[in-house]
């Protein structure tokens, strides 16, 4: 099972939808079986497919050490996509962990994970906009990471301590990847091309060719529960998903998850 995490310090970016609509085309258009996890204290992955509630979930697997991870799974209503849930448990669980730092806990996700590895192809992780205890053992779980950022200013400037953040982290975890920052809200507007110039040529990190252009469908998918390519098909932002999803394969030896 090779485990992706959506991650930026940033909020309003597009994380959720992103990693929601990635996790879905990998079982959708490349027939692959994969296990979503909702790292995020809001619980956004968890309602875009209907899931949210009081049903244990991410919390219960990093604060319960007797939980079984198949009791946290939870099916969606589209063949071979599952989804561990979220809720506001996350946030007390974030400090129940962080108080207990003698015994540490930046392995306990990897770990029940690992739990699941034969059941699933892909992991994939929705990050909430922070660095904590959470995030931590999102990142310590995580082969890839891929980065959504908006073309603007205060997007960019955050990813510099991002991935400090991630670079820290590879001390616990050392095959952690950054994989590629990919732009979302994307208009063909000259500040946005420069703005995508100006990364590229930071060298802070690969950016991905493809980008996610601004379109009301993908709000408008929130409110309807569903994945893109089932509400708009047809719609820019479904294609470049896509797009997106079949680029990050190509990086990873064509779509072939990891063992184990």
């Amino acid at each position: 099972m090779r485990t992706v995490a959506f991650i930026n310090l940033k909020g309003g970016v597009g994380k959720t939808v992103s990693a929601a609509n990635f996790a879905h085309i990998l079982t959708a258009v490349h027939h692959k079986r994969v296990l979503l996890v909702d790292g995020d204290k809001q619980g956004n992955a968890s309602q875009y497919f209907e899931l949210y509630g009081s049903q244990d979930g991410t919390a219960a697997l990093l604060t319960k050490q007797d939980t079984d991870i198949m009791s946290t799974i939870y099916q969606t209503q589209y063949k071979g996509l599952d989804v561990i849930t979220s809720n506001m448990d996350l946030y007390s669980a974030d400090r129940e962990l962080w108080a207990d730092e003698e015994r540490g806990h930046t392995g306990d996700l990897k770990d029940a994970l690992r739990r699941a590895a034969v059941d699933y192809d892909y992991c994939v992780i929705d990050n909430g906009p922070s660095i904590d205890v959470i995030t931590l053992n999102i990142l310590v779980a995580a082969d890839d990471v891929l980065i959504p950022v908006r073309p603007d200013d205060f997007s960019l400037a955050g990813m510099v301590d991002l991935l400090e953040q991630i670079g820290n982290v590879k001390m616990l975890n050392p095959g952690l990847t950054v994989r590629g920052a990919f732009f979302t809200h994307w208009q063909n507007r000259e500040t946005f091309f420069k703005a995508r110039e100006a990364l590229g040529e930071s060298g802070i990190c690969p950016v991905l060719q493809t980008a996610i252009s601004y379109n009301p469908k993908v709000s408008e998918s929130t409110f309807e529960h569903m994945p893109l390519c089932v509400f708009a098909g047809r719609s820019w932002a479904a294609i470049q998903y896509k797009k997106l999803t079949a680029e990050y394969l190509a990086l990873t030896d064509s779509g072939k998850g990891k063992e184990g």
